[in-house]
Parts: structure tokens; sequence; C-alpha cells
């Protein structure tokens, strides 16, 4: 009798054994379209992250390698078109060895601004605006908007923006700053195309990267 018993309780705990089992299967099953979303969203957004840091480190070593630069010509201090172009192709060289972003023309920008800050209160910006022939439809070149490759994208920064980033835990700064800042505007495209995302932030994702650095050749006199 007690065998029997027990031969019926092993059998019973067999079934429900295989019940449990059964039902952990079909929970993973339910469960495993959720995960996979999941974890293709963070390889998305891990390639987005890593093109924005390798944005970042573009923008200070151009403006590193531009804070040896003399961006006026002597006597007169005029605007020096190659002190931007060699910005430019400090980036260039930068991406090149990032090996995977290319700036489009079509939509995407780098924006150079250099200031002489001689008060707390005053920044004189340069290059001053001009029509510029590659700016044929928007905006004239320079001033405010800065110096622009493409045209596309104007700074985000004003020179009260410039002035006030100086004043870290005091109202003065010292005067006679000169600073050369570099912006760049980048169209991150979805590499994986995956449509839970591109339903919510769309196909491309736009990505500013800047950095300061001082230049000393900007100083007011």
């Amino acid at each position: 009798m007690n065998k029997k018993r027990r031969l019926g309780m092993d059998t019973l705990s067999k079934i429900r054994r295989g019940q449990f089992r059964g039902q952990s299967i079909v929970e993973f099953t339910l469960l495993l379209p959720l995960l996979l979303m999941l974890l293709s969203t963070l390889i998305e957004f891990g390639f987005v992250l890593n093109e924005y840091l390798d944005l970042i480190d573009t923008t200070r070593e151009t403006a590193r390698y531009l804070a040896d630069q003399e961006p006026f010509t002597q006597p007169n201090n005029e605007y020096r078109e190659d002190f931007y172009i060699q910005g430019l192709n400090e980036m260039g060289n930068t991406l090149d060895r990032a090996g995977w972003i290319t700036l489009d023309p079509a939509v995407d920008d780098l924006v150079i601004s250099l200031f002489s800050i001689s008060t707390n209160v005053s920044a004189a910006r340069y290059p001053a605006q001009w029509n510029d022939d590659r700016c044929t439809g928007s905006p004239p070149n320079g001033g405010p908007m800065g110096w622009r490759v493409y045209c596309n994208k104007t700074s985000k920064f004003t020179a009260d923006d410039v002035i006030n980033r100086f004043k870290t835990g005091t109202s003065e700064i010292p005067p006679n700053n000169g600073v050369v800042l570099v912006e760049i505007f980048y169209n991150y495209h979805m590499r994986l195309g995956l449509p839970w995302v591109t339903g919510i932030v769309g196909d491309t994702i736009e990505l500013h990267a800047y950095s300061f650095a001082p230049n000393p050749y900007a100083e007011p006199d």
C-alpha cells in the first residue's frame, strides 16, 4: 500500500514538474520578442553614443590645433580664411582616423568661431559677417552664425553665452581672453533601421558636439 502511494506521488510530482517546465517555455517564448527588441535598441543607441564620442574627440582635437594658429593677418588684423580651412582639414583628418563618420554637405556642418573677450560684458566675434558665395539661399556667413563650411547650421552659442561660461564661481572673469569654439552638427542615420525606434525618434538623430580652447592670438590688445 505504501509502495503504491509512493509511486502515485512520484507520478504526480513528475506531472507537476512537466507542467512547470512547459509554463516556463511558454513564458520565455512570450518574452523573447520583447527581449530581442530591447537588445537591438540598446545596440542601435550604442552606435549613436559611439559616434557622438568620436565627434566630441574631433571637436577637441580641432580646437586644440586651432589654439596654436594665428587667425589674423599682420599687421592689419584682417580675416584669414586659411585659419578656418586649417580647422576644416584637421577635422577631416581626425574623422578619417575614426573611420566611419563622414559629414554630408547637404545637411551636416562644421562651425568655427573666434572670440576676443576684453571685459565681463564685451566679446568681439570673428570672422565678421560677409556675403559668402557658398551660402546661396541662406544667411550670410560669419558674425553671430560663425564660420560655416556648408552653411546648413549656425552656432548655438552667442557671445554672452561664451562670457557666462567663463564665469565659474565668480561674477568676474580675467580680461583679455582669446577663445576658439569648434562645433560639429552631424545627422546620425539609424544603422539597424528598427521600426520600433524609427517610429519614435525618426530615421536620423542630429548630434551636436562642441569644444572651447584658448587662442592667445585672439586676445584683445
